[in-house]
């Protein structure tokens, strides 16, 4: 602990606490800086930050008073403030406080070298008659306790040509050819989850922060039980010091070149294993993986997994629009299509989507697991085969291709608001794989027939955030080179892929075939929230498209596809992300521009869709710009200087200072990860 007097000393405290099993130290630190603190007394700190942040966690927190510090954008005009920046980014530490606490100015900090170490930081008002606001926070660790058990397939112990021979002896096509699509895919599934449960045996795996590690061989736990009984032995006087080191050094090395040749072996494989190389980045950066407290409606808080899951899972389907009649083919004019286009479902076919799945993703609620499906691609591509035939031609659609488990992605904000989760749809395997073969034939017509506008560059074919930038931004900087003010919107839809109503989809001009299954396989859908090891309860889908689906986002384009019409200025669209733009030298300009933004705000309305008007922002851009205010509805938008398109930071006078700072900002958090928790650089 340190204690220093003002005047020509430091004011800071520190406390060291100690970690306990694999956790390191955390040190907490409380500084307060006078404004007029000398470039000596600043040269000192960041040695003293310096010297407490090397391998040690760390979280410190004061008046640092540096006022022309901007940390959205991680810049500043002073020599002293661009110093103590400095210092930060060579500590790896990063700013937690979002808001002002002294006027306009960020004067109050919270810095730490472990991103994920604090949790939401909220104001919550002032301390007497101080003109500093109080901050509250919490510093979390992982917890070193078991926490549940799972049952998980041990495949490195199953017997997958027994499976085979099981699946091979049963007479697919006759057993299928006499069933209707729901009996068969219910057999189908019995069959190979009762194969499985014979020739894949299970393992209980333990949910703990302090598992044993990926690197963790026989021969490293002998050196490191032997490093232990020799530090006993150093501590008795029974050997030097000297002979203690040699063993803890040969027994350090041996640590890091294990854990060097796992973290290569995972790099090598991130083709095929993403999930395992970030799942291991993720625990070097001590990331919170499990979802905390949720606060209800009520106020009341949310502890347990279960309650978690149905607080989530209430708040996605709350968001879904009113139900609609079950979507038929006729009821909207569709009896007469473009012609009938016949997909290719033949047994080649499925055995090249089976041998292409991805082995490490996870099951859909028919626990049809895709390592399973890959191992038996060349059994079971034709009773697949003849249940997709079948599925396409008479419509009907499996219960289980319209059942979702959803996990909550977090996403910013406060991670006790469920607002601030994106449901992410984990679907049947199976269904995945007609999707994809049904996908083709839908994308074919839209490409064939030009159906999606050129607006449109997502999910669309050889578009992308890059062509999105690049075309809008040609136009916007030409406009703004000869002399022009041009006003930009950025427009913000509420929950879109949710809220898409199921009948619009229907109306691209398919033939009644593809209308028919789409139909069918959007209608009567349900889905149930997955949090840690436990479920809710199953909920009704009344519109929208399944996040995570194969067809969705396509369907997605097909339903936002007219936004376009009727409007005058230029819009551009990367799924729901809308930008509007156009020239305003003058009234009737701007006229345009509000006229066109009354457009966009009668079509959400009449497709049942919402603006979230507090994120729709204004960016004036030209010099001779008259920063006219817009409307959508009855609230006026508000105007700003600079906003995030697409990941990268868009000011209003079209300079990329702010995207260069935020990026190396942004590397430099990457290098914190590498230099605190990678052996192999």
């Amino acid at each position: 602990m340190q204690d220093c007097n003002p005047g020509n000393q430091l004011e800071s405290i520190w406390i060291r606490i100690k970690g306990t099993g694999i956790q390191k130290d955390l040190v907490v630190g409380v500084y307060y800086r006078p404004p007029s603190q000398d470039e000596g007394l600043d040269e000192a700190f960041c040695q003293q930050l310096t010297k407490q942040a090397q391998r040690r966690d760390i979280v410190v927190m004061g008046d640092f008073n540096y006022p022309d510090i901007c940390w959205k954008t991680n810049s500043a005009k002073s020599t002293k403030s661009n110093k103590f920046l400095t210092c930060l980014a060579d500590n790896f530490m990063v700013q937690k406080v979002e808001e002002a606490t002294r006027g306009s100015a960020t004067l109050d900090l919270i810095l730490t070298n472990v991103e994920d170490l604090i949790n939401t930081v909220e104001v919550v008002g002032s301390l007497g008659a101080s003109d500093h606001v109080l901050l509250q926070f919490a510093i979390q660790r992982n917890a070193e306790t078991k926490t549940s058990q799972t049952r998980i397939l041990d495949f490195k112990r199953a017997d997958f040509q027994k499976m085979k021979e099981l699946l091979s002896g049963i007479p697919w096509t006759p057993i299928l050819k006499n069933k209707g699509v729901k009996d068969g895919w219910e057999f189908f599934k019995s069959e190979i989850l009762k194969a499985q449960m014979q020739t894949v045996p299970t393992t209980k795996k333990n949910k703990t922060s302090a598992k044993k590690p990926e690197w963790m061989s026989k021969e490293l736990l002998t050196e490191l039980k032997l490093k232990s009984d020799m530090h006993k032995k150093w501590k008795r006087g029974e050997i030097t010091k000297e002979e203690f080191k040699r063993i803890a050094n040969t027994c350090r090395e041996k640590v890091r070149k294990a854990k060097a040749q796992n973290e290569l072996r995972l790099a090598r494989d991130i083709k095929n294993n993403k999930k395992g190389f970030f799942a291991y980045v993720g625990r070097k950066r001590k990331k919170k993986e499990a979802i905390g407290p949720l606060q209800g409606e009520d106020g009341v808080m949310a502890t347990g997994d279960r309650e978690k899951a149905e607080l989530l899972n209430a708040f996605f389907a709350s968001v879904f629009s009113e139900k609609e009649s079950h979507l038929q083919p006729q009821q909207h004019g569709m009896d007469e299509g473009l012609g009938e286009i016949q997909p290719q479902i033949g047994k080649q076919v499925v055995q090249e989507h089976l041998a292409s799945l991805n082995e490490f993703k996870s099951p859909g609620p028919d626990q049809l697991h895709p390592r399973v499906l890959k191992e038996l691609a060349e059994v079971i591509s034709e009773p697949l085969a003849i249940i997709f035939e079948s599925s396409w031609r008479t419509g009907e659609v499996p219960a289980d291709w319209r059942r979702a488990n959803v996990v909550p992605i977090f996403k910013k904000g406060k991670k006790n608001d469920p607002n601030n989760y994106r449901p992410v749809s984990l679907t049947s395997i199976p269904g995945k794989i007609l999707e994809k073969i049904i996908k083709e034939v839908v994308c074919k017509h839209l490409e064939t027939n030009a159906v999606i506008a050129n607006s449109q560059h997502r999910f669309t074919k050889n578009k992308s955030c890059q062509t999105n930038l690049i075309s809008f931004f040609d136009r916007v900087t030409s406009w703004v080179d000869t002399g022009n003010a041009v006003d930009v919107a950025y427009l913000d839809f509420s929950k879109a892929f949710d809220k898409v109503p199921h009948d619009k989809l229907v109306k691209c001009g398919l033939d009644k075939t593809t209308v028919r299954w789409i139909c069918n396989w959007l209608s009567e859908r349900t889905q149930r929230v997955l949090t840690n090891a436990s479920s809710s309860s199953w909920k009704e889908v009344t519109s929208g498209v399944p996040q995570g689906s194969v067809l969705g986002p396509v369907l997605f384009n097909i339903f936002i596809n007219n936004l376009d019409e009727g409007l005058e200025g230029t819009i551009i669209k990367f799924a729901d992300d809308t930008k509007l733009g156009g020239i305003a030298n003058t009234p009737e300009d701007r006229s345009r521009i509000q006229n066109d933004l009354d457009r966009l705000e009668r079509w959400a309305k009449t497709n049942k869709m919402k603006f979230n008007r507090d994120k729709c922002k204004i960016l004036h851009f030209g010099r001779k710009n008259g920063n006219q205010r817009y409307r959508m509805g009855d609230a006026w938008l508000d105007s700003s200087v600079c906003e995030k398109d697409l990941g990268v930071l868009v000011d209003n006078k079209l300079d990329m200072s702010q995207q260069c700072d935020a990026a190396a900002k942004k590397a430099n958090g990457i290098l914190a990860c590498i230099n605190r928790g990678i052996a192999s650089r």
